[in-house]
């Protein structure tokens, strides 16, 4: 049984859309990988990417102990700020492609078991903004979007070009939305305040990233159990994380510490788990940590 440190972790990597997902998705995934995986959550709130590397050379976000087995790579709603109106977030297109490039290559030199996922920043609903802007700064309100939806799309663009050139998978959150939400900007419903996510949103983004990882990394998708509907126990399966100790059913109270023996020689003697087939290393040259 692996120690604390030890523990296989889930590594979480972006803006506020990450740093806030333990309201929603980021505690929904906890919950799926429950006795599997530890999920870290390093999200910085307000972030482009470009301040997010910065922040990643000294916080030890590139030195996690244990051995990260997903890392969902999420950034883009900042960066897309419109330059005249809110440089503060604004991040110019070519500098955020080549961002992201920097991100992955560090995550994967720094953990080259982890299967990564790239996210693309999703759409903006400029009736929220307006509305959120006139709650937040009444009289003061300016009246124009400091982000659009047009915007959005040409970082969600860039996000899977650059996921397409280094051949990791890239989760399009944007596209999702629009077709999901319907007409009439009918992914409002997935925002609050049309950049951050509803508990409606927040469902919808755990429902996409569970479905995207069973179909790019099957092995560290976890089969439910049909009977009881929870993810982690006897009746649950995930060929590429372990549960961390034997199930209740599984140990035999009238000799238990054998129980507890066979359980750790069982998983001292499982294969460590290969990276997935999706991901490749990519071709550019080594990245230093900054």
């Amino acid at each position: 049984m692996p120690k604390a440190s030890e523990r296989p972790k889930l590594l979480l990597l972006g803006d506020s859309l990450t740093q806030t997902s333990f309201e929603g998705w980021g505690s929904s995934l906890a919950q799926r990988y429950q006795r599997r995986a530890d999920v870290l959550n390093r999200g910085m709130s307000g972030y482009n990417s470009r301040w997010f590397l910065e922040y990643a050379k000294d916080s030890g976000v590139w030195e996690e102990p244990g051995t990260v087995q997903l890392i969902t790579i999420w950034f883009g709603a900042n960066d897309g700020s419109l330059a005249k109106h809110n440089p503060h977030h604004h991040v110019p297109l070519d500098e955020y492609s080549n961002n992201l490039k920097r991100l992955v290559i560090l995550a994967k030199e720094s953990y080259p078991m982890a299967s990564l996922v790239m996210i693309t920043p999703p759409p903006v609903h400029h009736d929220q903004r307006f509305a959120y802007q006139k709650k937040r700064y009444s009289d003061k309100a300016t009246g124009i979007l400091e982000r659009t939806l047009d915007n959005a799309e040409k970082y969600a663009d860039a996000c899977k070009t650059v996921a397409s050139q280094l051949d990791v998978p890239c989760l399009n959150m944007y596209d999702l939305m629009l077709k999901e939400g319907g007409d009439n900007c009918g992914f409002g419903k997935y925002l609050w305040d049309g950049l951050h996510f509803s508990k409606e949103g927040h469902d919808f983004v755990i429902e996409q990233l569970l479905a995207f990882i069973e179909k790019h990394y099957p092995s560290l998708s976890i089969k439910i159990d049909d009977i009881t509907g929870q993810p982690n126990n006897s009746g649950t399966v995930c060929t590429g994380i372990s549960n961390s100790g034997p199930y209740h059913d599984e140990i035999d109270h009238e000799n238990w510490k054998k129980s507890f023996i066979d359980f750790k020689s069982k998983a001292d003697l499982s294969p460590p788990r290969k990276k997935a087939k999706t991901e490749t290393t990519p071709t550019t040259s080594s990245a230093t940590k900054e």
